[in-house]
């Protein structure tokens, strides 16, 4: 068996022992009264039987399980590892971007929002310099470090779509004249794998709407399951044509040095660069990969490390987050509120306890909130300041001096030195310091106070997911008549 289909058993094998345990004074009834040894005739025997009405507590798991296993796995597509790298390093890295998957599916719809604007923007950029060949597979494929430089005087490494448009337009590589199919021939899932998934996905909310509208009981393990399938069918959109699984990069051979690029480029590339010497083409932080940082930077801080820091970098990492346009942070707000306001759907459902009841309302309330907030406080800080500070620096030139001294804010008190030292070391806790990843107090701690309120609502309601199963209504075990929904002979 190949690791590609072991990929594929694995995450079941990791839930098969606690399910196998959640399920077994249901599995030993159903045993005990199937058992033939039980039967007043043993010898008897018995051909084709049809499936029993109903569905078992197995049923119900297996069903949500499967589900949320291809709204996590199966749509990801992570970016192509670095050139001595192997299929292993691809399924640990597959399966930590299935983790933070399963903890907040709206953060894996957030990446595919922000991929997608990118390869956008590289379509927009390429069509216009003439490359009228070039599709939003070559973006995708670009971005995900499909594409490695390998210039005179320097290591290889990667180049996105933007860096890529760069060094051709000026001369410094030949445009890579490579055909659709040969990025096809490189993705490892194709469109029947991808149309399997939404089809599935598509049915389970069919299901779920058909329970509801003939007063059957629905579980809170599948509304969660409503909830992931509500945000992967907007990541299945955005990574429609980007390649999965990608295992080999294509070596772009540079008829020049990288000292000459950056001679060149002049004042713009005098930056020391993070990632790599192109730094100065396509790098934007943006509040989210500065947040993201920032919390990466911590737990590094703890002995915790998802990669090594080298420089420049060998492949690009898959927890980076590309700037979201405007237009598609609106699209990716609704997506993330909506997915927390379906939890709010278990306001009325049956629990175990009264107390299980109000807690999983609160958590319900709690999530919601937290992303309710966090948006707020992250168009506050990044956007409405910035665009008050723009007016009040235009105000000031337009109406003079006093004007603008009337405009400036007046409440600014003495802070001692030591505060400042450490507000800094706070707001910037990257390696080495960079400037860039500078993240506003106002901004850093709200939104941390709001990830440990999300991180514990979704704790609990995914244990309540599981420990619910315990004590259902009949109506839970009832299936769907089709018969009432769909007219038939």
């Amino acid at each position: 068996m190949g690791l590609l289909s072991w990929s594929l058993v694995f995450p079941y094998l990791l839930l098969f022992p606690f399910l196998t345990l959640l399920i077994r004074p249901t599995l030993a009834v159903d045993l005990t009264s199937r058992n033939p040894n039980n039967s007043s005739n043993s010898s008897s025997t018995q051909g084709w039987t049809s499936s029993p009405d109903g569905r078992g507590s197995l049923d119900i798991i297996w069903s949500c399980v499967s589900t949320i296993f291809l709204c996590s796995w199966t749509v990801l597509c992570v970016q192509v590892p670095a050139l001595d790298e192997d299929e292993w390093v691809l399924f640990r890295r597959k399966f930590y971007l299935t983790c933070l998957g399963i903890a907040g599916p709206e953060f894996t719809l957030m990446l595919a929002i922000g991929q997608w604007a990118s390869a956008r923007r590289s379509l927009k950029e390429f069509q216009l310099s003439g490359y009228k060949d070039w599709t939003m597979n070559h973006a995708f494929f670009a971005d995900m470090g499909g594409f490695v430089l390998h210039p005179r005087d320097w290591t290889p490494f990667p180049i996105d779509a933007k860096q890529l448009h760069y060094l051709v337009v000026k001369g410094y590589l030949p445009y890579p004249a490579i055909n659709k199919r040969v990025i096809a021939d490189r993705n490892k899932i194709d469109g029947l794998v991808r149309f399997i998934t939404v089809g599935q996905t598509l049915w389970f909310i069919a299901n779920c709407i058909t329970r509801s509208v003939q007063h059957l009981a629905i579980t809170t393990l599948e509304l969660t399951t409503v909830a992931f399938i509500f945000c992967t069918l907007g990541t299945s959109f955005c990574w429609a044509h980007k390649p999965a699984d990608v295992d080999r990069a294509i070596i772009l051979e540079a008829n020049c040095s990288i000292t000459d690029i950056l001679r060149e480029a002049g004042d713009c590339a005098r930056e020391p660069y993070r990632n790599t010497p192109l730094d100065f083409v396509s790098r934007k932080e943006w509040s989210w990969s500065l947040y993201w940082s920032h919390w990466i930077n911590l737990l590094r801080g703890l002995k915790i490390v998802f990669r090594p820091k080298v420089r420049p970098i060998n492949r690009f990492p898959n927890d980076a987050f590309p700037e979201i346009a405007d237009w598609a942070l609106v699209a990716f707000s609704v997506f993330s509120i909506g997915y927390g306001a379906i939890f709010l759907g278990g306001w009325n459902f049956s629990f175990p306890t009264n107390t299980e009841r109000l807690l999983w309302r609160v958590a319900s309330i709690m999530s919601l909130g937290a992303i309710i907030g966090c948006w707020i406080v992250d168009t506050a800080v990044f956007r409405v300041l910035p665009a008050m500070r723009a007016w009040r620096s235009k105000s000031k030139k337009s109406h003079g001096p006093e004007t603008g001294m009337r405009l400036r804010w007046v409440g600014a008190r003495w802070i001692p030195p030591k505060v400042k030292a450490i507000a800094a070391k706070i707001r910037n806790n990257s390696l080495g310091q960079d400037p860039a990843l500078t993240v506003p107090l106002k901004a850093l701690l709200p939104a941390s106070l709001t990830g440990i309120i999300y991180l514990l609502a979704r704790v609990y309601i995914i244990v309540e997911d599981f420990a619910g199963l315990r004590a259902l209504p009949p109506s839970a075990f009832d299936t769907v008549d089709w018969t009432k929904i769909i007219p038939h002979i």
